[in-house]
């Protein structure tokens, strides 16, 4: 993903190809036959396969486009539908 004028890397993009070069001169430099390296690059593989595995995919629930003096209102409901534990805690 390439920065142009309207758009700036987020920090989570910055790190992801700052791990995604260090990751390439890792393997370079293990195919050079150092047994040290190759370790540490089988090792920043596997953290970012986990990395990518661990990523929690995020649902659209809804999308509307608001016309101009709508309003939208965001309620958020506990998982386990308890709401009267969530009211006496609030007090």
């Amino acid at each position: 993903m390439k920065a142009d004028a309207t758009t700036t890397p987020t920090p989570a993009s910055l790190a992801a190809r700052l791990g995604h070069r260090a990751s390439g001169a890792i393997w370079r430099r293990a195919r050079s036959g150092n047994g040290l390296w190759l370790a540490a690059a089988f090792v920043a593989s596997g953290l970012r396969l986990l990395v990518r595995w661990s990523r929690r995919e995020r649902e659209v629930v809804y999308r509307s486009e608001l016309a101009p003096g709508e309003q939208l209102a965001i309620r958020v409901v506990s998982p386990t539908g308890d709401r009267d534990a969530h009211a006496s805690e609030q007090g």
